[in-house]
């Protein structure tokens, strides 16, 4: 019985502190922009944060990197022409198309290795157990399979 109490004042209590917090929020927000003080350094914060983009803009240009904003542009403008050309392929019969998504490459080298596959090559046998590849004993072995000392 206590806990149907409990659900159904909670509610009730969540809204009351979410309203009053609102407007607590709200009156300081008010006093805040009232004051000379806060206002003028925001904008000086503002006009600050402005001349370090077109700064950083400048020097991305510079080095010949593109920054966001232009990237953003586009790639809205790609997705535009595909459409377009979706639209245009689809009333001409749809023959070819350009999309990325949709191209093919070739199976060329597909084709390379299974050439190979096919001839008649023959693997060399494999070292004996506990010899290295290189023909060597491992490490500070000479070319000649004896130690580097020696």
């Amino acid at each position: 019985m206590a806990t149907r109490q409990n659900k159904t004042t909670e509610p009730g209590m969540v809204g009351r502190l979410s309203r009053r917090g609102e407007e607590t929020l709200g009156r300081l927000m008010d006093e805040l922009g009232r004051n000379e003080r806060v206002t003028d350094a925001f904008g000086r914060a503002m006009s600050a944060k402005g001349k370090l983009d077109t700064a950083s803009k400048r020097a991305l240009y510079q080095v010949g990197l593109a920054p966001l904003d232009d990237l953003e542009e586009l790639r809205k403008q790609v997705n535009r022409l595909e459409k377009r050309l979706a639209k245009i392929e689809g009333a001409s019969g749809g023959k070819a198309t350009a999309k990325r998504s949709e191209t093919k490459k070739t199976s060329s080298a597909r084709r390379r290795t299974t050439r190979a596959k096919t001839g008649t090559t023959e693997k060399a046998p494999s070292p004996p157990a506990g010899r290295a590849l290189g023909g060597g004993t491992g490490r500070g072995a000479s070319a000649g399979g004896g130690t580097a000392a020696a």
